[in-house]
């Protein structure tokens, strides 16, 4: 039997309906969409595709700086989608709205533990549920009271660098950082330290940090396409990395969670404790997400200061005259080591200012915290943006965008200090910590930090980089923190 139409005929047909869909829609989005009036390339207005590419790639965060260098403090990068640099974004985005509340979170991540945490969680009233509970603990006198036990594993890491020293050998900074940072999170997550400084072996989450949160990263990005959301957490639920930091997390809290029914608690209380000692919060927020949180917290305060640390040391050997200023700050400031205190390193002028340039030049979380417009739309920045619009700034673009900072690529501590030479600097657009009810609850206490390691280190030591590291952060991929590799130094101990 013959057909009355032709198969071919009906198939060439449906093609031509969708390229024709496509190309309608293609061509809408460039020039009569609410968001065309925007500068931007035209493959990422035509399609979110080219943005989820640089996302895969690990380069998103380069791409955005240099489309904002071309293209002006606001970029179109996507069908509906703004990024800023401008100081006014921290209260037009990231703040309190009197009228709608906080702008919306965009897709919500559920990280490896399979539930929220404190990050990307999309309810506005579960997250200040658990600031409310965390509060105490990042306040500034639960950071004194724990500066003592933060004292003593610095003092470790001092110990066995000093040995390294003693011996002549190159050792890898980060490492070490990134041990110091797992002991100090493990303590006050859960009561308990991983012991990695002591026996110099990393806990099994830090070895796969990057693969994680690439995986995270991916994740968000898969979440755009409704068909690839299940496939996306599918990948998720099949990975290694994802199954071995879910099983560590478990272990500490079924752990810490003995110890709690036996009445037994620490020298300060950990932060586990705090999101557990209100029955009704955790009924409201349930075991998943606690469990999540304390997740989060976990990688947050490994990682944040280890990163911050390698910067700060990998700029300043890679720029000896600010190294020799620092130096003379700190060991002309202090008689002994023991008068360096999270009180008198807050009077160190030049160490705070190269902290500050350090996380401008390589922020620790480069990437974005997008938000949605509300249904009604928002002004932002002086204009109105139409509801459903994805908005935010991206941390690395922020700081390398040369209308906003002279000598942008060079690290320069001064221009935190008043130097005239850099006045026209735009600082209110680097905001590396965040703004509004989100902001990182734990800023405070990674400063505090920071501030001791450094100044110890330059009061204990001479430092030389060597050579395979000389250009260790121009291969930095980025994903949802800043890649560090091994940040290969030599140490000798300064003699008194």
């Amino acid at each position: 039997m013959a057909y009355l139409v032709d198969p071919g005929q009906i198939g060439g047909a449906v093609f031509g309906l969708i390229v024709l869909y496509l190309a309608t829609k293609v061509l809408w989005r460039l020039f009569f969409h609410p968001l065309s009036k925007y500068p931007g390339p035209k493959s990422f207005a035509a399609t979110s595709l080219v943005n989820t590419y640089y996302v895969f790639k690990a380069t998103r965060v380069y791409k955005v700086a240099e489309l904002h260098n071309k293209y002006g403090p606001v970029v179109r990068l996507g069908p509906n989608e703004l990024s800023y640099i401008d100081e006014r974004v921290w209260k037009d985005i990231y703040g309190y709205h009197k009228d709608g509340g906080e702008l919306q979170k965009h897709m919500p991540a559920i990280n490896a533990l399979g539930g929220y945490g404190v990050f990307h969680n999309p309810s506005d009233a579960d997250h200040a549920r658990i600031r409310k509970l965390l509060s105490t603990g990042f306040s500034e006198k639960a950071i004194r009271d724990r500066e003592s036990i933060i004292q003593g594993y610095i003092s470790t890491l001092i110990r066995k660098l000093i040995e390294k020293a003693d011996m002549g050998e190159k050792l890898d900074a980060t490492w070490w950082f990134d041990c110091l940072g797992a002991d100090i999170a493990g303590h006050f997550g859960y009561g308990e330290s991983f012991n990695a400084l002591e026996t110099s072996t990393l806990p099994e989450f830090m070895p796969i940090m990057d693969q994680l949160l690439r995986g995270l990263t991916i994740g968000l990005a898969l979440q755009q396409y409704p068909v690839l959301r299940t496939v996306g957490g599918i990948l998720r639920n099949l990975s290694p990395f994802e199954r071995t930091f879910k099983a560590l997390v478990e272990s500490k809290v079924e752990k810490r969670e003995k110890w709690l029914d036996a009445g037994q608690e620490g020298e300060v209380e950990d932060y586990y404790s705090l999101l557990t000692r209100n029955d009704d919060v955790v009924q409201q927020l349930g075991p998943k997400m606690i469990r999540t949180v304390s997740g989060d917290l976990m990688i947050a305060g490994s990682d944040t200061t280890a990163t911050g640390l390698s910067v700060a040391i990998y700029l300043l050997l890679r720029n000896p005259s600010k190294l020799e200023l620092l130096s003379k700050e700190i060991r002309s400031t202090f008689k002994s080591e023991d008068e360096i205190t999270m009180v008198s390193t807050n009077g160190l002028k030049y160490q705070t200012a190269i902290i500050s340039e350090s996380m401008r030049c390589y922020p620790a979380g480069p990437e974005t915290t997008r938000r949605v417009t509300n249904m009604g739309g928002n002004f932002i920045c002086g204009e109105f943006v139409p509801g459903g619009t994805l908005v935010g700034t991206y941390a690395w673009a922020a700081g390398h965008y040369k209308a906003a900072w002279k000598d942008v690529e060079s690290f320069v501590p001064e221009r935190w200090l008043g130097d005239e030479r850099y006045e026209g600097d735009m600082r209110g657009v680097s905001n590396v910590w965040n703004a509004g009810p989100r902001n990182c609850l734990g800023q405070n206490f990674a400063l505090a930090h920071m501030k001791l390691v450094l100044a110890r280190l330059i009061w204990n030591f001479d430092m030389e980089l060597c050579t395979e590291s000389e250009n260790l952060m121009d291969v930095g991929a980025s994903v949802l923190v800043y890649h560090k590799g091994p940040l290969m130094i030599k140490l000798k101990s300064v003699q008194r």
